[in-house]
């Protein structure tokens, strides 16, 4: 048992001492109203804590990194027992619930994925004299996506059509080619007859290359992830692209929701520590690479999780988000 019991009990003593010395009845009178007031709180909580039932849900499991994480209580409870139930959500801060339960909003303000361990609660009378802890929920993970943003730079070009070459060089002259493609000043300079030598033209999706190989501290990491979240998504809603992560053998494509998605969580997990540099494909692609920016202003340190809120290991992480992929769907927009 916690709570003020103790001051309560030692107001009553002190003015049982002063109705002794005076003597007074209205002073005792006073301090055994007090020492019954705190029997009455302890009967009340001992009462409630042998008859109540409280239980937790999470009805979301991913949510971006600003918005809150819904935890759902439902609370059994006699209705003559004036018991009050409190959730703790921060360091110090206690939200009450009502008699049947309640929704509290727990805000973590951190990207990644997390284990939310069990809710502690507070058992109580009305008055706050003496507070039982108790435990509700068994440990549930969650994401909290990064919030697409808008420093990733420019989006790589789309496909070019195959009419639309780009000069690469040159290379002797070939019977029958486009007049427009000969280079005169080789021909004015007295050298023999060249043409332009013609490049093929980005083919397929765009790519996007996220490059974490200066992103080892958190902050940089996050504002990583926001800016690659930002490109692709602004992509995905117009055609669609392909988007290359630190450590990954091969592209994610996200061309509508559901793949936007799985790259969107994908960014969840990404860790400048261990992801490092991303590979560059041959060429042939329109592609553009987001990184951290030399000199980049990283603001404040990051906030600590709420208490019982702790970070998912990577194995997990990634198992994790693979069982939040549902069964494919038919395609859909991006919005």
């Amino acid at each position: 048992m916690t709570g003020r019991w103790s001051l309560w009990l030692l107001s009553a003593a002190m003015l049982a001492g002063l109705s002794g010395a005076l003597p007074s009845l209205t002073l005792f009178t006073l301090a055994a109203g007090l020492a019954l007031t705190v029997a009455g709180a302890a009967v009340i909580v001992v009462l409630a804590g042998r008859r109540v039932t409280i239980t937790r849900a999470v009805p979301l499991r991913e949510a971006h990194e600003d918005e809150p994480i819904p935890l759902e209580f439902t609370v059994r409870l006699p209705a003559w027992l004036p018991a009050r139930i409190e959730v703790r959500t921060d360091i110090g801060v206690w939200t009450p619930l009502d008699r049947y339960g309640g929704t509290v909003d727990l805000y973590i303000g951190r990207r990644g994925a997390y284990v939310l361990g069990p809710s502690r609660v507070r058992l109580g009378d009305p008055l706050g004299i003496l507070r039982r802890p108790l435990t509700a929920g068994t440990p549930e993970p969650v994401l909290l996506l990064p919030e697409p943003g808008t420093d990733g730079g420019t989006a790589p070009p789309r496909g070019a059509r195959a009419d639309d070459l780009e000069p690469d060089g040159l290379r002797p002259y070939v019977p029958g080619s486009p007049i427009s493609r000969i280079h005169w000043p080789s021909l004015a300079r007295g050298g023999d007859l060249q043409e332009r030598r013609m490049a093929a033209p980005p083919s397929g999706l765009p790519l996007v290359i996220v490059d974490a190989s200066g992103a080892a501290d958190p902050r940089a990491a996050d504002w990583l992830a926001r800016a690659a979240a930002g490109r692709v998504l602004t992509l995905a809603r117009t055609g669609g692209c392909e988007v290359l992560l630190p450590g990954a053998p091969a592209p994610l494509a996200a061309v509508d929701a559901p793949s936007w998605r799985a790259v969107h969580r994908r960014l969840a997990l990404l860790d400048g520590e261990r992801g490092g540099r991303a590979g560059r494909p041959p060429g042939g692609r329109a592609s553009s690479v987001v990184r951290v920016p030399p000199g980049l202003d990283l603001g404040p340190p990051r906030p600590e999780p709420p208490p019982g809120v702790v970070p998912l290991p990577a194995e997990r992480a990634l198992t994790f988000v693979a069982a939040l992929a549902g069964p494919s769907r038919e395609r859909e927009p991006v919005r």
